[in-house]
């Protein structure tokens, strides 16, 4: 992606957290760099622990990252103070996991969004109760909602007025963290197409953070897949999941269940093992190293460097290049999602 075409841009961003042992820090975002185009939902996978939320927070100032910018349609969010940054983060909402915790139990759904609407300058009853009803119908709610409290809500309602809440300030970009995990899976496709949605109808970005990888290959043009702190690989997603070049990525296409029998009948043991190492101590040159079926000598000396397989797609591995013109091994497995 050209610079220019880029709506939001974080360049080589580095958060870390104090660690509960003395003297240690926690290393969750290492040097990450990604694009969102306008109107574009992209991709952020990979296993708990690994750094998606961390990166998300750390995008809409939730956490500080210690390193590295946030740029806003060329605006570097570190350099803006008071009215300018309020004013400019506005552009940017996030979407929580949990649709139980986000809302208050106190406040009427009405309530909750119209504090939204302060924010924005709409102070007017009248004026409010109008937006309110066009939110709640924007996400598929009916505005007899407005009057009734969050306890009496289904998960996936509540997470529709969640939705409705960012969308009162008119935001520019999303950033989605694991906005179905919480959900039954009757509903997930329901709040999915919901963001396919607003994405069509609103041009909203969203950078959509899941470790179901499924559900992004759903909606999302371009997936990056992060693995302790660092992005390991990134392209198109019809590239990823069509020829993942780095044997993590592999690995988590590998893990995706099938809906046919014959398939998981046929499934072979899966090929990453154990937890994701301490971030406090990661393991020196590749950090998958220790858990990669294919670790070689060469692996624990460095760390790779990020391997370019196309115009679009990237992945840092020794062995890219082979990955990337070998046959993809889950293909059917994947193919029997779609």
């Amino acid at each position: 992606m050209r610079e220019s075409q880029a709506l939001l841009r974080v360049e080589n961003l580095v958060t870390r957290f104090k660690s509960v042992e003395r003297g240690k820090w926690i290393t969750a975002v290492d040097n990450v760099s990604i694009e969102l185009a306008p109107g574009e939902i992209v991709g952020l996978v990979g296993e708990s622990g690994c750094g998606k939320s961390s990166l998300g927070r750390s995008i809409v100032g939730l956490e500080r990252p210690q390193s590295g910018r946030v740029v806003l349609d060329d605006v570097d969010l570190s350099t803006l103070r008071g009215s300018a940054l309020r004013k400019t983060r506005r552009a940017i909402q996030y979407v929580f996991q949990d649709p139980y915790a986000s809302l208050n139990d106190r406040q009427t759904i009405g309530e909750a969004i119209a504090e939204a609407l302060l924010i924005v300058g709409i102070t007017g009853k009248d004026e409010q109760r109008r937006r309110i009803r066009a939110l709640l119908d924007q996400v598929g709610l009916p505005d007899s909602l407005a009057e009734r409290y969050p306890r009496e809500l289904s998960g996936g309602q509540r997470q529709r007025v969640a939705i409705a809440r960012t969308l009162a300030v008119e935001p520019r970009v999303l950033i989605c963290d694991e906005p179905v995990s919480a959900l039954d899976l009757s509903i997930r496709a329901q709040v999915m197409n919901l963001f396919l949605t607003l994405q069509k109808d609103l041009g909203v970005a969203c950078l959509f953070i899941a470790h179901d990888l499924a559900l992004v290959r759903q909606a999302a043009s371009r997936t990056y897949v992060m693995y302790l702190g660092k992005i390991i690989e990134a392209g198109n997603s019809a590239e990823i999941y069509g020829r993942p070049s780095h044997p993590y990525t592999r690995a988590l296409l590998d893990s995706i269940p099938s809906a046919d029998p014959r398939i998981e009948a046929t499934r072979e043991a899966p090929a990453i093992y154990g937890d994701i190492p301490s971030p406090t101590n990661p393991p020196s040159g590749c950090r998958f190293r220790t858990r990669c079926p294919r670790a070689m000598s060469i692996c624990a000396e460095s760390e790779p460097p990020q391997v370019t397989l196309t115009t679009t797609h990237k992945a840092a591995c020794v062995i890219a290049d082979a990955l990337f013109s070998e046959a993809a091994p889950t293909l059917d497995r994947r193919h029997a999602l779609a």
